[in-house]
């Protein structure tokens, strides 16, 4: 079971890792800078035919901090 649920997980995750493109933007002075972008299948893996990835994630610090404070209103009201 734990292979199942510990080992498995984290080798899908590391092969997922690396044959992605991963950009992480990251700043000190300005929190709407900071963002993670994965695209899936990295765009060297990917055909002339099809060049568009997968799956594509974006995540951006500033919409976090939107939610956060939406949900801090809510709990302190």
């Amino acid at each position: 079971m734990f292979k199942l649920f510990i080992i498995y997980p984290f080798v899908l995750f590391i092969v997922v890792w690396l044959t992605s493109d991963v950009e992480v933007g990251a700043s000190l002075y300005s929190f709407s800078e900071n963002h993670i972008a994965l695209e899936f299948p990295k765009a060297s893996f990917r055909s002339d035919e099809n060049p568009e990835p997968w799956f594509t994630f974006y995540w951006n610090g500033e919409s976090a901090r939107d939610e956060l404070q939406q949900i801090n209103d809510a709990v302190v009201k």
